[in-house]
């Protein structure tokens, strides 16, 4: 057959009424496949979906309709070709946002990486050249993943290996410096602590990973809540790891995120990073509440319970490497700073009012603590001031025009004990009632001191908790899950202590009673 005669064949194909049925047929399953996926992933309140399927199922008919018709098929084949490019760009959304909301939620687990660490000038190449080495352990601190890796190692070599004791890292860093020790285990999470000694300043740079291990442990979360009519407590932590973010490290963002859907009210309290605080499971002794990070972020969690007296339901973990790629994304963010200042990380000049910021310039906002006299105080602020940010961001437009980015930076930067179940209810609620959310925000403060760490054996720069601001704290968070509607001057009377008898009240420390 000759190319003439394929080529009209083909055109004719295109031209019949029979191409017109298969284009229908296509669009017809395609918007089956899209109200399936809409069904699933259970956003879209029943108000919205059925008049969408509505008019979604109408379309069908109407291009098959045309497109049995003899005299305008072909404007059937435009139109079921046009529609189905739309369902087609429809099902990726909906597909790409399912498949990420399923990826971040629902995490209860917590990865420990755990090194065997030598000199870089080494002779040992792998595991079996250092069979006959002496590796240092910590006896108490980690013993459980230590223990872990000496299984594995042992299984690898199938033998035994020599270990000797030491009471922390940094005793175990200088064991291996000055030869006492041929190799050391120490889980990864502590090298940021250790490299922030004078001693150890250089750690990674004069040694070199010998084996890596990974352990993970489960958390236990609570996923029975109704969160779109309950109120629910949130951990938010920020930390800055590469790898999985659900990577054990320290934690520089701690914000308890109180959250009541009747009132539609959001209370951040942060709590400054180097809080001095007794952790969960260091049977009193005071530590930096970023060192709780390193035990896990369920050791946060209860620690951050035990300083305010409330109980946490779920986290949702940031890591800031991916936090930089989730604000480019959105096209950059509107950041109100209190301050004019020029960042120590980046060098970055911000002014008082609002500044458009990229991820870096963000990222060195978020850091900044040395410009400011309120340090740590501060520096927890400024990061309440770009969760604001992005929040207001991601209702706007930008949300749509930069979702296929937006998703994937999510995906490796984010993770949440709550469920997708429970994520869904929240959009479904919000797409249901609409209407905007207050968000409040409250600081915990301290003063600045030198004090001894339960993590570490010298002395570190701690902030020495300012017992009020706690108090207040616990009563503005009170007064939310009591459902009472908060404001600005509200939280400054809090903050004056002119509410004195208890959550919600209004009574003032005059004989006047409050108006508000």
């Amino acid at each position: 057959m000759s190319k003439g005669k394929s080529s009209n064949k083909l055109i004719g194909f295109f031209k019949s009424r029979l191409f017109a049925y298969i284009l229908s047929a296509i669009h017809v399953v395609l918007t089956l496949v899209l109200l399936g996926i809409v069904l699933y992933i259970n956003m879209l309140p029943l108000k919205f979906f059925i008049p969408v399927s509505f008019v979604l199922l109408v379309l069908c008919a109407v291009s098959f309709l045309f497109a049995y018709a003899k005299k305008i098929h072909i404007v059937g084949k435009v139109m079921s070709f046009l529609l189905i490019i739309v369902t087609s760009v429809g099902i990726y959304f909906a597909y790409t946002g399912s498949s990420t909301f399923e990826k971040v939620a629902g995490a209860n687990t917590k990865t420990d990486i755990v090194n065997v660490y030598v000199m870089k000038a080494d002779k040992a190449e792998d595991l079996t050249s250092a069979a006959d080495y002496t590796f240092g352990i910590i006896s108490v601190l980690d013993r459980e993943n230590t223990d872990k890796t000496i299984a594995s190692i042992k299984g690898k070599l199938g033998s035994p290996i020599k270990t000797k004791e030491y009471e922390g890292y940094v005793q175990l860093a200088q064991a291996l410096y000055d030869s006492e020790v041929d190799a050391i285990i120490l889980n990864s999470a502590y090298i940021a602590n250790l490299e922030e000694t004078e001693e150890f300043a250089s750690f990674s740079s004069l040694t070199r990973v010998l084996m890596q291990t990974t352990h993970e442990v489960q958390i236990e979360v609570d996923t029975d809540k109704d969160v779109d009519k309950q109120v629910f407590a949130m951990y938010l932590s920020g930390i800055d790891v590469e790898g999985k973010v659900s990577t054990t490290s320290r934690s520089d963002v701690n914000i308890i995120a109180i959250v009541n859907p009747e009132t539609r009210q959001i209370l951040l309290v942060n709590t400054p990073r180097d809080y001095w605080v007794p952790l969960s499971i260091s049977h009193g002794t005071e530590d930096k509440l970023t060192h709780a990070g390193i035990y896990g972020i369920d050791v946060s969690m209860d620690t951050l319970e035990m300083i305010y007296d409330v109980e946490l339901d779920y986290f949702f973990r940031i890591n800031f490497t991916g936090f930089k790629e989730v604000i480019d994304a959105l096209g950059g963010v509107n950041v109100y700073s209190e301050y004019s200042f020029t960042s120590h990380h980046g060098k970055y000049k911000f002014t008082k009012g609002y500044n458009k910021m990229n991820g870096k310039q963000a990222l060195g906002f978020v850091r900044e603590r040395y410009a400011f006299r309120d340090g740590d105080n501060q520096r927890g602020k400024n990061q309440m001031a770009v969760i604001q940010a992005i929040a207001d961001k991601a209702v706007s437009p930008a949300f749509l025009s930069n979702f296929s980015d937006l998703m994937k930076s999510i995906e490796g930067s984010f993770e949440t004990s709550m469920s997708s179940a429970q994520i869904s209810s929240l959009v479904r609620m919000q797409l249901n009632e609409g209407g905007a959310w207050e968000v409040f925000t409250y600081a915990a403060e301290g003063r600045s001191a030198m004090m001894p760490v339960y993590s570490m054996s010298t002395e570190q720069s701690v902030m020495i908790p300012d017992e009020k601001s706690i108090i207040r704290a616990k009563k503005l968070i009170d007064m939310v899950y009591d459902g009472k509607i908060i404001s600005e001057e509200i939280i400054e009377q809090v903050d004056n202590d002119k509410i004195t008898t208890g959550p919600g009240s209004n009574s003032s420390d005059s004989d006047d009673t409050s108006k508000n």
